[in-house]
């Protein structure tokens, strides 16, 4: 199964995907974020980190080159 990415516009498998930990998801999403991980990477290593929610609310969390990385790799 695969999906198209809303960064990149390419199709890719779903395991190309965060999961999307969201309290609410779009079901066509299939529980999963609407950017790649590559878009990701990119987008982190442009702007020194990445936009995410803590505690409900969105915060700009830095992240070096390994650390970035460390994040796309995981599950």
């Amino acid at each position: 199964m695969s999906r198209y990415c809303f960064g990149c516009g390419k199709k890719r498998p779903l395991i190309m995907y965060h999961k999307d930990y969201s309290k609410y998801q779009i079901k066509s999403n299939s529980g999963k974020c609407i950017e790649c991980r590559i878009c990701t990477y990119k987008r982190g290593k442009q702007q020194g980190g990445l936009m995410q929610r803590l505690d409900g609310k969105f915060v700009f969390v830095p992240f070096t080159i390994k650390e970035l990385i460390k994040y796309i790799l995981k599950k």
